[in-house]
Formats: structure tokens, sequence, C-alpha cells
């Protein structure tokens, strides 16, 4: 598959996922009870999570919960429907394990896709948390406080009933002015109507990218509006450790390359959060050690998105099975 361009192996693997997802037996590790977490009021299985980005549209959600996940997150929804960037908007970087993206939010719109997740929930047969990242429709004006405002809320009222938890990100570098939404103004311009209306935890996700000055600002508006929670981190706009041909490749790179910056994050997050609010940490996770580092820091919750492409889908089960001999 690795000869295949990247965009299309995806799309590929998510029809073949979501046609036979249900075939998928899932081990019983996987909800051993010895890895089950309570996070922001909810009820988690496992730990390990399904970073947004992967499926977001919620085309195979029996899938992921078969191949092990303990909570799947969707998206990013935009409440306009979007074709997203020019091809081609996705590269592998297999020496670096890590992957390059600027596919700008494309999706099917928060109307679409909120159909598609009340039929879900009919079904009754997903029985893992499922997280909905929403973010801003690339034609309203980034400098439209109100308009971007009224934008979040769209989505956010069109697909709440069906999340188990909100994802606000205001973090991607693939759409235009979206990461100074991140100033601590703009931000709790924006956060402070979804938190009233919101009736799901609802959890900021942040750049790798930030220092630490302005990460503090932003966790103390986050605090100040009682958040459930932060997830750290988006990809990053740094080129460190990445290939020539990648240097002038515009996009945000996850994986390998991300691990350094988004421990460096979670760090600092750690020593200046609230007890209370949580932590989803995201960004170079794909072993064993890696998750203990993560949970030895004391975040609560784990997503991995890159390794999949790299380890394949036997890649949850075989690190909740490691976790479980971990634990004894």
């Amino acid at each position: 598959m690795f000869s295949c361009d990247p965009e299309t192996v995806h799309e590929f693997s998510l029809f073949m996922l979501s046609k036979f997802g249900k075939l998928i037996p899932r081990n019983a590790v996987n909800d051993s009870q010895k890895l089950s977490v309570k996070v922001a009021g909810l009820s988690f299985p496992n730990r390990i999570g399904l970073a947004a980005g992967m499926d977001k549209a919620c085309v195979a959600p029996y899938a992921w919960q078969g191949l092990g996940f303990g909570f799947v997150e969707v998206g990013t929804i935009t409440n306009l429907p979007q074709e997203g960037n020019q091809k081609p908007r996705l590269f592998r970087l297999p020496s670096e394990k890590s992957l390059l993206n600027r596919m700008g939010f494309n999706n099917d719109g928060a109307n679409a896709i909120a159909k598609v997740l009340a039929k879900l929930r009919n079904e009754q047969n997903f029985q893992i948390p499922l997280g909905i990242n929403i973010g801003k429709s690339r034609l309203v004006d980034t400098k439209d406080t109100e308009a971007v405002i009224k934008d979040y809320l769209s989505s956010l009222n069109a697909l709440q009933n069906y999340a188990d938890y909100i994802a606000i990100n205001v973090s991607s570098p693939n759409t235009p002015g979206l990461r100074e939404w991140q100033s601590p103004e703009q931000l709790k311009e924006l956060l402070a109507p979804i938190k009233r209306e919101s009736h799901k935890p609802v959890f900021l996700k942040i750049s790798p990218d930030l220092q630490r000055d302005s990460l503090d600002q932003i966790l103390e508006v986050a605090a100040a509006l009682n958040m459930e929670g932060i997830i750290a981190t988006n990809t990053t706009i740094s080129r460190q450790g990445a290939p020539s041909w990648a240097q002038g490749e515009a996009g945000g790179i996850s994986g390998e390359l991300l691990k350094e910056q988004s421990l460096k994050i979670t760090e600092w997050i750690m020593q200046s959060k609230p007890k209370e609010m949580a932590l989803i940490s995201v960004g170079g996770i794909s072993s064993l050690d890696d998750i203990k580092q993560r949970l030895d820091l004391g975040v609560d919750l784990v997503q991995v998105y890159s390794a999949l492409v790299f380890e394949g889908p036997a890649l949850i089960s075989e690190l909740n099975s490691a976790l479980l001999k971990n634990l004894a």
C-alpha cells in the first residue's frame, strides 16, 4: 500500500472498514476492568483513543471499536461542507514514521454528519465513548469574531446530542488564521458561549508550537471557564528532523517527529493545569513505553493516529495487552 497515493489508500481503507467493521471481533483484553478509567465524568474501557482526522465523518465506528480503541474522536467537522485543500495534501515520511498533511478540514458539514451520527446512536451497538471535534468553516472570515463564534455554535448545536464529549479545534495549521484564536482574548470570546450552550464535556485541542507564556494564558482561560480538559497536541509546523523534500511543503506533521514537542507541552500543562482538568495526550505514541511515559506524567488518556499507518491495525490490542501485563 505504501507504493500508492496516501490519501487514496486512506479512503480505500476507510471504505473497507466501513463495510466489514462489524465483523472485527473485539479482543476481551481491551475491556479488562483493570484498564478502565473514568475521565471528565465519562467511563472509558481503556485509555487508548483514535485521534481526530482518521475518520472525519464517522464512517467506520464499529471497526475502531473492534480494533480495541477505548474511545474514538471523529472530525474535524465544520458547520459548512468543504472540499479542503488542493491535492496532493497527505504525505508519508516512512523513515521518520511520520505523516505530513494539509487536508484543510475536508468534510461534508455538520448537518450531513449529524444524520450519520443519529443513525449510529439509534443502532445502540456502539458502546465506547465518542468525541466530536469541531473547527471553523473556511468561508467564515477569521477576523469576524461574531461570525466565527456563530459558526462554531452552529456545529455544536447540530452535533452535541450525539457526542460524549466535544473537542474545540483552534490549532490546525491548515486553515488560514485559525491559530490566532488561541490568543487569550479571542479564545475566551469563543469558549465562553460554547461552554454555556454545551451540555457535554468540552475539551480544547491546542498546538504543539506554543511558547510557555502563551500556553499558560490558554490554561488560565480554560480554567476560568471550567473546561473539562485539554487535548495536547495538534500537528506541528516545525520541520526539525524532517527530510529535505518536506522542508518547503506546507502542512502539519504528526507521528515520531511530533513526539518531542508534544511531550514538552504535556510536561508544561501538568505543571500548570488545575488538578480536576483532564489531559488527553497525542503525538508520536506507538509503543508501551510511549504510553507509560505519558501516564507517568499524569496524563488521563492518550490518542493514536500515525502509528496505525506504520504499525498496522493490530497495534491497539497489542498495546492494551502490554499495558495489562505491565500492571500485573
